[in-house]
Formats: structure tokens, sequence, C-alpha cells
């Protein structure tokens, strides 16, 4: 029988760092049944494929338990519950770290100035330590213990070993000196190096935390954009009911203000609708009868009745939603980096511990078993896994810190990480390349007419419309306005309104014909010039004919062809889409110096342009600031949001630009580049100490000198390698 497999996404409670992710992904997939597991910390989910016929959720849950995590099923009531969870658990970190920070500050202080700690001072010590070893990192040595019974190990279990062998040790030397210096080995404590090295860790996992916290936020900030109610007509009737009670065929009210709820058609009104989130377009766009409308875009002015056409999951926005989902929690390419090596490092360094007490006890047994003891200690403590896991952190916080007075702010690490690879950048055009807004570029007046005295009435005129073109085009025009009476709004073509007496006309060329006049040559060809242009016009006329013709158009950002050269210095490919028209896009490409170009594309086509260019092998930046860009965002190798962007687009986007500059995208590849080899840099003494320290440790010098590695040395190698790791990180800034 062929195995029927299903997938489902879920979250797991009870993580406390990346570790914990590649331990629940590799107990999922070690379950008979299960097809494949990924873990995704920052959303704390496992998307995971099974055959629920050989495995059910249960045992899946059962699998879990005894190393202290847990599946959650995908409920209301469960979602909540599991909110709460991680909300407490997350504080209870940040306890365990001010408690630790509270207590290991005066042991380190108190150990630095007395090397040698006389009796009383050890049991202060002592003192001061219980807290950080029993409350601050218990979570170390429960998780350890819980993976010890299964036979697995990670980060925890070095990070208990070392810690609970410099901290049972110096028990030993506080309450029982005798034992050692009996031997001849220096007795000493080692408090200090069990209490940093809990504060360190706990550190950079409180700091990861808050980034996960915010990893839903995007699909949170999409949900916001559907309301809960609709208004629903029923012959004479309207009741307010829930969108989950709508079904295809039923007809919603639409007030001016209103979240349009549902994917529909128009049956009754028109209005302006911004639909700027969907297609990228500056200005809203008129919807009359018969036309489609999308759920989360906004009904600007007119009442609307639309047919229901889609609702729920089918609609346009639930699709971006659920897109941006599974985006979220596909794997980024360098995601667990130092989890991976640590899962041989780890057992390979409590295998060359036990090793070197064998070694001391049964091949020198000559030598007193102090020597094995202390040998095998060291290898623990000088091994500990602070350099390798400061390498990282310490080059990110630092990176984040000065891209954050740059206005550059990461949401992850794989922001950081992947975007001084990137080889190509996508970008969108309206709010990112351009300001986003309508400016007015250009106004010509016809023949014959007092320039001062029209740009008054034309000024007039538009300042009473609530349109973008009409303010645009108020805004710019000066002088004092003029009475108007009569005003009145021709939905989709313009304005009229009395000045002095005489009417007046102001829109678009469609509002000649309700004018009643024919515009003359000379007006026409400056029109088809302007429309070529891709410029959205704006006419003034009389009942007689045309007095001036306003050009506007979504102008390029200053910087835009500085940053788009300096791109291409770096050598960075870069395409440009947007859901405007051909010809607008064309002429803002032109203008930065972008050859590659396409149009009117919508949001799933970005992104499967995006994902095209990964498939070639490219590592992908997308920089956009609309809804529209968000599946992009999400699904490119790093996404950056630009200043100014809708809330769904900066939390999907691993990057938030908070100005305006386009030359903050070229700052932040090169932030990235530099992170890059500091975090190489690190990652490579952090290995190469240990390479060299480890065997020093084991007594490897004893032979040519006579001398073992005191712990007390070895935990100062390893403060110093944590150290150097961390001033080699603070060149970022």
């Amino acid at each position: 029988m062929k195995p029927y497999y299903t997938e489902l996404t879920l979250p797991v409670s009870g993580m406390s760092c990346t570790a914990c992710a590649s331990s629940v992904e590799s107990i999922l997939k070690s379950q008979n049944g299960v097809d494949a597991a990924f873990v995704n910390y920052s959303t704390s989910s496992v998307k995971i494929k099974f055959n629920p016929i050989a495995v059910s959720l249960v045992d899946l849950q059962l699998a879990l338990k005894p190393i202290g995590y847990d599946l959650v099923t995908a409920t209301e009531d469960s979602t909540i519950e599991f909110d709460r969870l991680e909300e407490g658990r997350h504080q209870r970190l940040k306890l365990k770290l001010i408690i630790a920070i509270i207590f290991s500050i005066p042991v380190f202080v108190i150990s630095m100035i007395w090397h040698h700690a006389s009796s009383v001072q050890q049991l202060v010590l002592l003192g001061l330590s219980l807290p950080v070893i029993f409350f601050s990192g218990s979570d170390f040595y429960i998780t350890a213990y819980r993976l010890a019974r299964i036979g697995k190990t990670n980060m925890d279990t070095l990070v208990a070993l070392g810690t609970a062998a410099a901290f049972i040790l110096s028990i030993l030397n506080t309450l029982a000196p005798g034992i050692l210096s009996e031997t001849g080995v220096t007795s000493y404590v080692y408090y200090e190096s069990a209490v940093v090295i809990i504060t360190l860790i706990l550190l950079g996992r409180y700091l990861e935390e808050r980034s996960r916290n915010k990893a839903s936020s995007a699909i949170k900030s999409l949900m916001g954009l559907q309301p809960d109610t609709a208004t629903r007509i029923r012959g004479n009737e309207r009741e307010v009911v829930s969108i989950a009670a709508l079904l295809p065929g039923d007809t919603v009210l639409i007030r001016p203000g209103d979240t349009i709820p549902v994917d529909g058609i128009i049956v009754s009104g028109n209005s302006w609708i911004e639909e700027s989130m969907m297609s990228g377009e500056p200005v809203p766009v008129f919807r009359q009868k018969s036309e489609m409308v999308l759920a989360g875009t906004l009904n600007k002015e007119g009442v609307l009745e639309v047919k229901v056409i889609k609702t729920g999951k089918e609609t346009t926005l639930s699709r971006i939603i659920t897109m941006v989902n599974e985006a979220q929690n596909s794997k980024p390419p360098v995601q667990l980096l130092v989890d991976k090596i640590s899962a041989v490092f780890v057992p390979v360094v409590i295998i060359i511990s036990i090793l070197t007490f064998a070694a001391w006890a049964f091949l020198f047994p000559e030598q007193p078993i102090a020597y094995a003891i202390v040998t095998s200690i060291s290898v623990l403590i000088i091994a500990c896994p602070c350099a390798l896991g400061l390498a990282t952190p310490t080059a990110l916080i630092a990176a984040i810190g000065h891209g954050a007075r740059d206005g550059i702010l990461f949401r992850d690490a794989g922001g950081i990480e992947s975007a001084g690879k990137t080889d190509t950048l996508v970008i969108d055009k309206t709010g990112t390349l351009t300001i986003g807004k309508p400016v007015l570029s250009q106004i010509i007046y016809s023949d014959e007419t007092d320039e001062s005295a029209v740009s008054r009435i034309f000024a007039s005129l538009t300042a009473l419309s609530k349109h973008p073109l009409s303010i645009a085009v108020a805004e710019k025009l000066s002088g004092e306005l003029l009475m108007v009476s009569e005003f009145n709004d021709i939905p989709g073509k313009g304005i009229s309104g009395a000045i002095d007496g005489s009417i007046f006309f102001a829109g678009s060329p469609a509002i000649l014909k309700v004018a009643g006049i024919e515009p003359d040559e000379v007006s026409s060809k400056q029109i088809e010039k302007m429309t070529a242009d891709g410029a959205s016009i704006v006419i003034l006329t009389s009942t007689k004919k045309v007095l001036a013709i306003a050009a506007l158009s979504d102008v390029l950002r200053d910087d835009a062809q500085d940053a788009v050269k300096t791109l291409k210095n770096m050598g960075i490919e870069i395409h440009m889409l947007t859901g405007d028209n051909e010809i607008s896009a064309r002429k803002i490409a032109e203008k930065a110096g972008i050859a590659n170009v396409k149009s009117g594309v919508s949001p799933e086509e970005k992104a499967e342009f995006v994902d095209l260019l990964k498939s070639k092998g490219k590592i992908v930046t997308m920089a956009g600031d609309g809804i529209n860009d968000t599946i992009a965002l999400a699904r490119a190798d790093v996404g950056m949001a630009m200043g100014g962007g809708s809330d769904a687009s900066r939390e999907a986007a691993a990057i938030t630009l908070t100005g305006h500059r386009l030359m903050q995208v070229v700052e932040t590849i090169n932030l990235s580049r530099k992170t890059n080899r500091i975090i190489r840099e690190n990652l490579v003494w952090a290995f190469g100490y240990n390479i060299i320290a480890i065997p020093i440790a084991a007594g490897l010098l004893f032979p040519l000198t006579g001398l073992l590695l005191n712990p007390m040395i070895a935990s100062a190698a390893m403060a110093f390698s944590s150290v150097s790791v961390v001033v080699n990180s603070l060149r970022l800034r």
C-alpha cells in the first residue's frame, strides 16, 4: 500500500535557542512515519510531513515531551495558550539573565582581584555562585539530562558539563581542599568560569529571543487588513455578520472609509479605491459597476454594493498571507551553521575529555589520579563553547548597533548574513525608486490667457477635491484662492464649479466630453505627448476651450541614480518590477539607469520572478515598500522594506530602512559584507583556539615540560578567546 502523507505547520513550545530547534527536528525526523520535518526557531513552528496511518500527532507529542518540548495543535484556544506560555518563558529568561548578571559580576571581580582566594572568600564565592548555577543555569542542566537519556547532545550539553565540572571541582577545593593539595596540584576555585559562561550564553539567548518574537508580525499585520465583520444585504434587510459567515453570491455594503472584506464584483455604486497595497499604483483607482474589488483594499469615497466572489482563504489577501507564511517557514541558506558544527563538536570534546582521563589513569598509573581529574576537567573548561557561541552573535549585535545609527534595522540574523552575498537586486518602482506620490512636473497654458488668473482658478477648483492628483495640483500652484460655488464631483472624470459666474471643469481627458468641447490641435498633441511620457493628466477647461494642461508623475528619488550606479560598480545586477504601466515604468527605469524592467506584474508574479532568479543560482535581495511587495520580500534571500512602507512589508522583510535614501541599500550590503568577514574571522579563531588549546589542556606538553595546564589557566584561556572574539566584532562599530 502506497503511504499517504500529509503536511502540517504547528507551533512548538519550550524552545529557547537554535540548538533546541535542532534537537526537536532531529527527534521528529527519527520517528517512524515522518518523511520530513523542518523546525523554524524564528516562528516557533515545525513544518512536518508525515504518514498519519503510521504515526499520530499524539505519538509525536509523546516523543518530544521527555526532552521538554511539545507540539501545539492549531486551534484558536491552543494558539492563544501557546502565546501565553511563550510570553511567560520569555519573562523567565529575562529574570534568569538579570539574576545571573547581578551575582556574576561580584564573583568575577573578586576572582580577578584575589587569584588565590582565602577559605572565607571561597565560601563567599560559593554563596554568590549558587543562584547562577541552580536558578539561572538550571535549563542547561535539565536539557542536557533529558537529551542524555535519549543519547543526544547539543550546546547545552557542553555548557552543562563544563560549568558543572568547574563548579564541582571548586566546591571540592572549597570544602575539602586537602584532597587535591596532597597530590601536589594547587587547590584553586573556578566559580568565575562557571557563572560567567552561564551569563554570557543567557545574554546571547535573550538577544536572540527579542528578535524572534517579531517573526510572526508580518502575518498578523496582513490579517489586520481584513475586517472581522461585514454588512450583508438580503432583500431590504441589512445585518452585520462575521466574515466567516459570508458565502459566494452574498451581497455586502461597503461604506466610505471601509476596508473591503472580500474579493467581489461591484453591483451598485462607484468609488475611488486605494489599491496601492495590491497593485503598487501611487493613486487610487476609480471602480464602478461590474468591476472587481479585492479584500484588504480601501474604499475612499462612494457607497458600494459588492457581490461576493471569494471569501476566507480564497481571497487574494489570504493567498498573500499563506505565501508569506510559507516563505517564512522556508530554511535560509546558513541558518544553523554553528549548531550543525556543534552537533559534531560537542560529542568530540566529551570523548576527548573521557579519553584524557583514561589515558592518565591507565597509561600513566605512576602519576597521581588528580592529574587525570584536572586534565579532563581542563579539556571541558577550555573547550567550553563561549568563543564558538559568541563568534556569530557578537558580530551580529555590533552590526545591528551600527546599522541602527544609520537607519538600517535588521529583523533577523539571516538578513545580515545573506545581504552581503547579494549579486542580484530586485527593486520596486512606486515608493522605492520613486517618492510614491504624484508631483506636478509640468503645466502648459493655452495661448491668449492670463497665466496668473488661470493658475488661481486651477488651484481654487482642485483645492476642493480629495483626489490625490487634484491635491498635487493645488499644493504646487500658489496664490490666493477664489470663491467656488456649485462645486460638483463627477465620478471617474473630474470636478466642476462656478467662479465669478463662469463654469470651469478639471479632471482627466474624459472631462472634455462633460464640458462639451473638443480640444484644439495644439492641446491634443500636448495631451498625447504627456500621456506617452507616462504622466497623469489634469486638464482645466471652461465651457469654451482648454485653459491649462497639468502633467503629474511619480518622480525619481534624489539619490536613485547614484545608488544604482554604485550597486552596478559593486557587481550587482538590478531588476525593476512594478504593477504600474509599461510607459511609466520604462521612463523611471531609464532615468535611474536600470536596463531590466518588468511592468504590470502582480504580487504573485513578483514572487515568481524572485524564485526564477534564485533557481538560476542568484542570491536575490528584494527592495520594496508596499503590501504588493510582501510575498517577494519574504521569498527573496533578503527582503529590504523601505521607510514609509506598509507594516506588512516591514515585518515580512529581514531588513527595514527607516529613511527614504536608496543609498541605504548600498550601505546595508556593505555593512553585511563586513559583518560576514568578521564572522568568518571569529569562527576561524574559535576553532583554531580549540584545536590548539584542547591538546594542551589534555597534557600534550607534560612529557616535554613536566607541566600541566591548571584549570585556572584553562578558564583564563577560555575567557581570553571570548574577549578576543568580542573585541574583533566591535571593529564593526
